[in-house]
């Protein structure tokens, strides 16, 4: 059974996770044997200026989560970001690192995480900023607002400042499908190797899909939610794992071109 909140999805069932009753039914009829838990309120300024609506979802919806899986002792694998970090490691974070948020999003995650290890199998995985490409009755990613913008001929104006590993969103689908068969537990990373800032990653799409990169600019990004200028995430424990690396921005790149000849 998958499931959605805001967008609807078909094949997929409308589910609140901020409704406990709603949660406790949706269990109750699918009798899972695991739940992958990615709801959130993920964007950092809206958590920022609407923080009670955003511990809302990302706390006691995950704790909605976490206590239905206790009951019906499914196994919760939890989905959180590299936003419990403050961006200035030594080196990669590792999995032991201690978690040091700037911003709302990243408290509440953090909390979320907590409740999710109260379960005695349970699984987190810390993910970075995610690229893929967005159907057209989804929310526009950076990936195709971008390619959009570029292809009707305007200007694109990136940051050039905070530096991010972005992973293809099917790459992290295919970790979270493996990891769902169990047999790990705790918290584990998953990230691109590749730094890249946004101004950098428009000019390569705008390379790769032959769009003109003279209208991409650097401009910093204006921001009301603190952001961490570099959240590395070490994947060292999911390698040990016998996890393949994930795909270079080129290698992932190719896979978003094909996709979007694929679907015209």
């Amino acid at each position: 059974m998958g499931t959605w909140s805001t967008t609807p999805r078909e094949g997929l069932e409308r589910l609140d996770i901020t409704d406990a009753r709603a949660v406790d039914e949706a269990f109750a009829a699918g009798r899972f044997d695991v739940c992958i838990h990615a709801a959130a309120r993920c964007n950092l300024d809206d958590c920022e200026r609407h923080r009670t609506l955003a511990s809302t979802t990302n706390v006691v919806g995950t704790g909605h989560v976490v206590e239905a899986c206790r009951r019906t002792r499914t196994r919760l694998v939890y989905v959180s970001t590299d936003h419990v970090f403050d961006g200035a490691p030594a080196s990669a974070y590792v999995e032991t690192d201690a978690p040091r948020p700037l911003q709302h999003y990243g408290v509440t995650k953090r909390e979320g995480e907590l409740l999710a290890l109260t379960l005695e199998d349970a699984l987190v995985l810390r993910v970075p900023l995610l690229y893929g490409l967005a159907g057209p009755d989804e929310k526009a990613t950076f990936v195709t607002s971008t390619l959009e913008r570029l292809a009707a001929g305007q200007p694109v104006y990136a940051d050039g400042e905070q530096v991010r590993y972005p992973v293809l969103v099917d790459e992290v689908a295919a970790v979270l499908a493996r990891l769902a068969e169990g047999g790990v537990g705790g918290v584990l990373h998953f990230s691109g190797a590749e730094a890249t800032t946004k101004y950098s990653w428009a000019r390569r799409l705008a390379h790769a899909f032959n769009l003109d990169v003279t209208l991409v600019h650097a401009r910093k990004e204006s921001s009301l939610a603190a952001r961490p200028r570099d959240n590395r995430l070490g994947s060292t424990r999911l390698s040990a794992l016998g996890f393949e690396p994930p795909l270079t921005l080129t290698e992932g790149l190719d896979v978003l071109r094909h996709q979007r000849e694929a679907a015209r």
